[in-house]
């Protein structure tokens, strides 16, 4: 039996897939969480 590691990658939480937040004050900056990718990667076991 072997086990294989494999990337999802989904839309970012934060961000919402756009790589930037918007800021209150105005303007944007890049999303911290993400860096700027706007996909979460999450790693998954398959058995």
């Amino acid at each position: 039996m072997s086990m294989s590691r494999y990337h999802k990658q989904l839309k970012c939480s934060y961000c919402n897939g756009d790589g930037y937040v918007q800021l209150l004050l105005g303007g944007s900056e890049t999303c911290h969480a993400c860096k700027g990718t706007g996909k979460k990667e999450m790693e998954e076991d398959q058995k």
